[in-house]
């Protein structure tokens, strides 16, 4: 399933860095990524995902434990459909 993965936080290129290596650790594709960074410190980074429902969820709660995350989104990307194969 693709997703977009939207954390907002106040971050520098440190906190970027850690960001990228829990998604580097989870199981999931990253197809695009966008950042902006306010003069304040605050970022709002996001990431075009694709990966099954639980590891996005992993991926979701370790970014909230490991961060100064104000919030984390995830969202059903528009267009996107799902597949389910029965065996």
């Amino acid at each position: 399933m693709e997703r977009l993965l939207v954390v907002r936080a106040s971050m520098g290129l440190d906190s970027l860095a850690r960001l990228i290596n829990i998604i580097r650790r989870g199981k999931i594709q990253v197809i695009e990524v966008s950042s902006r960074f306010g003069s304040d410190g605050e970022a709002e980074i996001a990431l075009r995902i694709r990966g099954e429902d639980l590891e996005i969820e992993w991926v979701k709660k370790k970014i909230l434990a490991s961060l100064d995350v104000e919030n984390v989104e995830v969202i059903q990307w528009p267009g996107s459909t799902e597949i389910r194969t029965h065996l």
